[in-house]
């Protein structure tokens, strides 16, 4: 098992929600709502666990657009490619300093559900799940 799958395995799925220790820092402001974006077609307003499991499994690049895109709000949005098979790019968007990032490598289904949920919830530390380069626009 690689380091990288091994610190995602490790990583906590969802955080505590009760603004207690190990609570998201940074989370978004109160009424604000992620929303996943399945190949274009399905929006999902705050989608559970579950639901961005199956959404990562549902991706089929032989049949379909495969992509996801998770905003965590106006300003941060993570974007997903490929399948299960042939394995997973990530990107993702900050807003703030108005810069994209290329996660180094494929990453299997697991560990892009994991960090998916990681950056749902804006969890502590997310961005360490992955290497990142800066993607020059």
């Amino acid at each position: 098992m690689n380091s990288l799958f091994r610190r995602l395995r490790e990583y906590p799925c969802a955080p505590p929600a009760d603004g207690g220790p190990g609570s998201p820092s940074g989370a978004a402001p109160l009424g604000v709502q992620p929303t996943l974006e399945i190949a274009g077609e399905q929006r999902i307003p705050s989608p559970t666990d579950e639901q961005i499991r199956a959404a990562v499994g549902s991706l089929d690049a032989c049949t379909t657009y495969a992509f996801l895109i998770l905003d965590r709000d106006a300003r941060h949005s993570m974007e997903i490619s490929g399948d299960a098979r042939e394995g997973f790019e990530v990107e993702h968007y900050d807003g703030v300093s108005g810069r994209r990032y290329r996660g180094v490598g494929d990453f299997g289904a697991e560990q892009i559900i994991t960090l998916l949920i990681a950056y749902r919830n804006n969890a502590a530390g997310w961005p360490a799940l992955a290497q990142w380069e800066e993607v020059d626009e």
